[in-house]
This record gives C-alpha cells, sequence and structure tokens, in this order.
C-alpha cells in the first residue's frame, strides 16, 4: 500500500509540472544564440532602459495609457474556438490587474502593499481593423494544426496553419490556440524587426477557465509583463539573478502553488526576511495566489512603451474612437499640451499652426514623441 501511495504522489508531482508555465525567457535564449542581431540589439534595450530609468527617476504618469488589442483564435476542435465572453473575461482581468482593482490585493502581504503598484496600463478590443473597417478585435482560424509549438512562431502565419499578426505598430496581438505542453510565451521589446511581435497563450489559459491553477488569467498578465520588458524575479540562469527593478526582492528561484507568507527568508545570502515576492505577476505560483506588480516594474514597463512601443499610444482604433468636427465653442479655452512626464509643450516645430480649444471640459493632452 505504501509502495502506491508513493508511486501515486509521484505521478501527480510529474502532472503538476508536466506544463511549462513561460516559455518567453527560453525563446528569447534561443533568438540570442542563433541571432547575433537580436542579441546585440536586446543588449542595447537593457542599456537604454536602464538610462531611461536613471533619467525619469520621479516619473509619475499623468494619464491612463490604453492599448488596442487584436485576439487571434486559432483552433482545430469546438472547445479550442473560445468564446467572446472569455476573451472580454481576460482583457477585464488585465485591466484590473494592470490598475490594481483586482480583489486579490488585499492577500499581498502588508510589507509589500506601499510599492503595490497602480500601472495605469489598460487594454481594449480594437475597434477597427487594418483596412480601416469595423471589428470586435477577434479574428478565428480553423487549421489543420493538432498543437503548436513554440520553436520558429507557427501559429503566427497562415502558411504554417496559424494566424498571420495585424501590424505590431497599431495592436498588441495576442495568439490563442492548442499549446505544446506549454502556457504561454511572448516576444520582448528589442528594436529588432520582428513581424511576430506579441503574446501566445494556451486557450485553456486564457481567460476565466475551468483550469485549477492557472483558470484566473494571469498567464496573460504575465507574458504581457515579460511584452513590456518585465523579467522573471530570479532573473534567468542559474537563480538569485538580477531582473533589472530595484524593488523586488532578490529570489533564488521560481516559486509555484500558493505558498504561505514568508517564502524561503534571506535567500540568495541576503539579509530580506520577508523572503520571495511569491504573489508577483512575474512568479510561476497560481493564477489565484498572483496579487501585484510593483512601482519598479510600472516603470520599467512604461519605460518599454516610450522607448520601444509609442506608436501604440496614438492609435484612436479602440470602440471608443475620437471623431473631429468643425463647431463654434463659446467661453473658449487652448487646450495645455503635456508630454508623458507631466510636462508642459512650449516648442512647437510644425507650421501652420491649428490651436486646439474646448469649451473648459478637457484638462490636458499628451503629446509622445
Amino acid at each position: 500500500m505504501k509502495k502506491i501511495i508513493l508511486s501515486l504522489l509521484v505521478i501527480i508531482s510529474a502532472n503538476s509540472f508536466s506544463q511549462q508555465r513561460c516559455g518567453t525567457a527560453e525563446r528569447t535564449q534561443m533568438l540570442s544564440e542563433n541571432n547575433k542581431e537580436f542579441a546585440i540589439a536586446k543588449q542595447k534595450v537593457n542599456t537604454e532602459t536602464k538610462k531611461w530609468i536613471e533619467n525619469n527617476s520621479n516619473y509619475s504618469s499623468k494619464s491612463i495609457i490604453t492599448i488596442p488589442v487584436v485576439v487571434h483564435v486559432v483552433w482545430k476542435n469546438s472547445s479550442q474556438n473560445i468564446s467572446d465572453a472569455q476573451i472580454l473575461s481576460q482583457i477585464d482581468i488585465l485591466n484590473k490587474d494592470f490598475r490594481k482593482q483586482n480583489i486579490d490585493t488585499i492577500n499581498t502581504p502588508n510589507v509589500w502593499k506601499p510599492i503595490s503598484a497602480d500601472c495605469k496600463i489598460e487594454f481594449c478590443m480594437a475597434s477597427i481593423d487594418p483596412n480601416g473597417n469595423t471589428t470586435t478585435g477577434i479574428t478565428r482560424t480553423q487549421t489543420t494544426v493538432n498543437s503548436f509549438a513554440m520553436n520558429n512562431d507557427p501559429v503566427k502565419s497562415t502558411s504554417t496553419g496559424g494566424a498571420n499578426p495585424w501590424p505590431s505598430n497599431d495592436y498588441l496581438n495576442i495568439w490563442v490556440c492548442k499549446l505544446d505542453n506549454l502556457l504561454g510565451y511572448s516576444t520582448v521589446p528589442s528594436g529588432w524587426n520582428n513581424p511576430g511581435d506579441g503574446v501566445v497563450i494556451g486557450f485553456n489559459y486564457f481567460g476565466l477557465t475551468n483550469d485549477p491553477q492557472y483558470g484566473k488569467g494571469r498567464t496573460t498578465t504575465h507574458e504581457i509583463g515579460h511584452w513590456l520588458n518585465l523579467e522573471h524575479l530570479w532573473g534567468g540562469g542559474n537563480g538569485c539573478g538580477n531582473d533589472q527593478v530595484s524593488d523586488t526582492p532578490t529570489q533564488e528561484w521560481e516559486n509555484y502553488g500558493c505558498p504561505a507568507f514568508p517564502v524561503n527568508p534571506n535567500s540568495c545570502s541576503t539579509s530580506n526576511s520577508n523572503g520571495e515576492m511569491f504573489m508577483n505577476y512575474m512568479d510561476y505560483t497560481n493564477d489565484a495566489c498572483m496579487s501585484l506588480f510593483t512601482n519598479g516594474q510600472k516603470t520599467r514597463m512604461i519605460s518599454a512603451i516610450s522607448l520601444y512601443r509609442p506608436e501604440l499610444l496614438t492609435q484612436q482604433i479602440c470602440g471608443n474612437s475620437v471623431s473631429v468636427e468643425n463647431t463654434t465653442i463659446q467661453n473658449k479655452k487652448l487646450v495645455k499640451i503635456i508630454d508623458l512626464l507631466g510636462r508642459e509643450v512650449k516648442k512647437i516645430r510644425n507650421t501652420p499652426l491649428f490651436y486646439i480649444y474646448d469649451d473648459g471640459t478637457v484638462e490636458k493632452k499628451i503629446i509622445l514623441k
């Protein structure tokens, strides 16, 4: 009987880790080893990001950043052809996670609540496609492929059974499909020409699902963190590495399940009695046990948008589009123009000049260069 129980425990343990939580670090390492141009570009990103953060150490976001999303559902059988409702549940999860509006924040240990961040980043389903037509922001492609691998990104091309991306300057592309033993993976900012820029998520981990460990949509939160230049808390490699964020504690390795605080105090030979930040979205714990990004991670994500994805901020392709009409406004006021850091823009380069007025209800307008 003891042998049978032991065998069952081994099987359960093996099944728990048969699905790789995230393939981003492996994919990035593979690209770096096989493509010198990518490796150089990635190193440049690290240098430029560090410089941006140093120059904007007192950064405080003055407005909400909204990123247009297109979801490409690539399916072979009906269970993989997820519903619109499941897709929209994921967008809702993202908005709550990135805006610190998720109910899980009550579970964040008190020692880390002061650095838990409202990232002021939101996501919306695109309402205009690349041809200027109205859209739900969802594409659906039936495939003959049983399961997609991460190598060579076959899900990102119709020629290999997937779906072609929409222009990455205008949209965050998310592919949802059946993956080979993997929950998800993402591209990372590199300044390198990458037509397949975006995020890939297993269909049974996207949005609210019945998966007991990863059914609350945090795989997508995690992978978009990578897409915005966040690294795993342990910094990759052999653990105890550097995730390039100053307010996340040094971590020995990834955490799984739902640990109790504190986990691994004083790990990596540091004097940190609070242990590892296992509830951070960039760890590997169960979805229900994740609850925060830090202020430092927020700043790093904003730097990624400012440096490598600024075009997304100027798009008017979400549901709440803006129209421009000629009209006469009584008691008009000149709109104040500010940049991303909240500084008033005084230098005007373009001629002729067109002044923007409103009736006093618009307070500021952000210009990103």
